[in-house]
């Protein structure tokens, strides 16, 4: 499968070749302004381009941020680097103490850069630190598999390395690995536990209310899917050889999804070209350059997701392992847990993440949170308008609350707090 995608890939080349050529004699003819037949064509040559080539994984470019008024340069580096992933931070010059967040991206087909404004909205008040996902056929097969395990691991791993008292956001699939995390490092009384965990619109128990890709997941059994979607990066590729579940399989599941949503974002983008709308056919642009960015998943990890997130429940029935220990809710206690929901959210739907309330039994009633963002889906609840003004705010306040050097909470209770 993956080597006839590859070869249809460099067969289309030429054909890509020709529509980039087209594409810029029209934009460079000074009569294109002036004529919409022109400019429909420039539109479709473009869309063929755009959606036949592989995109390169995006970079985050947030160069700068507004702080109090005033405009503050960014820096982007690299605090630590694993086979399978980076730690990328984002500080800032001249700053004072601000509370250290972990921003868990996740590993469902898209690069983390689809979190940017995520990155973005926290950075001003905040020293942000990211996940940023390699594509397995990046990785070479002598670096072994990434599975459920790796994973957790390699979230202790950058704690470690951040440090105490630092905050961990976890959007969308890791709500269940910032869960286990919480468990696993507070069970064994790690000193950089997590301040607060905050996972946003995840999985944590799909039983709750289940949708179209909860049911997808049941239908059929764990042999099926690596039957038809399993398949070896082919020759060309750094991680040649390797069992993947490919990025343009979950692309192609994601357009399914909405496939008419897409179908009219793509008819306005000639639209807007048409009638010389400059902002909409950027917009329209930045989005698919992001949308049509894919990795590729190791199979173990795919498959292990699958099965005990999407198929047996394991988190919320107490019965995940790591390392051969059972993960226990009931373990986390003295994390603060803030859980966050789009009213239409159709991958986890409402009630998912919030069930993770339920599940920490022994979490002081005050350390618990829950914010529902009406009027918003999935990709709201973390980006986009609503986000920057009404979710983001939530998060401050809590992370303001729980962080153990400044927060309200530990100034009141520093006593009572072991």
């Amino acid at each position: 499968m993956y080597a006839f995608y590859d070869s249809a890939s460099y067969l289309m080349k030429p054909f890509r070749k020709l529509a980039q050529s087209l594409r810029f004699g029209l934009e460079s003819n000074p009569h294109t302004d002036d004529s919409c037949l022109i400019r429909l064509i420039e539109g479709l040559s473009d869309m063929y381009e755009r959606s036949s080539r592989y995109v390169k994984k995006p970079e985050f470019n947030i160069d700068q941020v507004t702080v109090d008024g005033e405009d503050v340069n960014v820096y982007q580096t690299t605090a630590m680097k694993k086979p399978f992933c980076n730690l990328v931070r984002f500080t800032k010059e001249n700053r004072k103490y601000e509370p250290k967040v972990l921003i868990i991206a996740p590993v469902s087909g898209h690069f983390a850069t689809l979190l940017r404004d995520t990155v973005k909205r926290m950075v001003p008040k905040h020293d942000v630190y990211i996940t940023d996902w390699l594509s397995v056929r990046d990785v070479p097969v002598e670096a072994g598999n990434f599975g459920l395990d790796e994973y957790l691991s390699y979230l202790i791993d950058f704690l470690h390395k951040i440090g105490p008292n630092t905050h961990v956001m976890a959007v969308c699939q890791p709500a269940v690995q910032v869960m286990a995390l919480a468990a696993v490092m507070d069970a064994a009384n790690d000193p950089c536990m997590p301040a607060s965990i905050i996972p946003m619109g995840g999985p944590i128990d799909p039983r709750v209310k289940k949708t179209q890709v909860n049911e997808l997941a049941e239908r059929y059994p764990l042999s099926w899917f690596e039957k038809n979607f399993i398949t070896r990066v082919p020759m060309g590729h750094i991680g040649e050889g390797r069992r993947v579940y490919p990025g343009f399989v979950q692309l192609t599941a994601f357009i399914n999804m909405n496939p008419d949503a897409h179908y009219r974002a793509h008819i306005q983008y000639l639209e807007d070209k048409i009638l010389n709308n400059t902002a909409g056919i950027e917009k329209h642009k930045t989005f698919y350059d992001e949308y049509l960015s894919v990795l590729d998943m190791d199979d173990v990890y795919y498959l292990e997701t699958l099965e005990k997130i999407f198929q047996t429940y394991e988190l919320p029935r107490n019965v995940m392992r790591y390392k051969g220990q059972t993960i226990n809710l009931d373990s986390i206690r003295r994390c603060a847990l803030l859980t966050l929901e789009g009213e239409k959210d159709d991958i986890s739907a409402p009630g998912q993440t919030f069930a993770a309330h339920a599940l920490c039994k022994n979490l002081p009633p005050e350390m618990h949170g829950h914010y529902l963002q009406p009027g918003v889906g999935h990709y709201g609840v973390f980006s986009g308008s609503k986000w920057r003004s009404k979710v983001a705010p939530q998060v401050e306040e809590f992370i303001k609350k729980f962080d153990k050097e400044t927060g309200t909470y530990y100034r009141k209770n520093r006593d009572k707090i072991i």
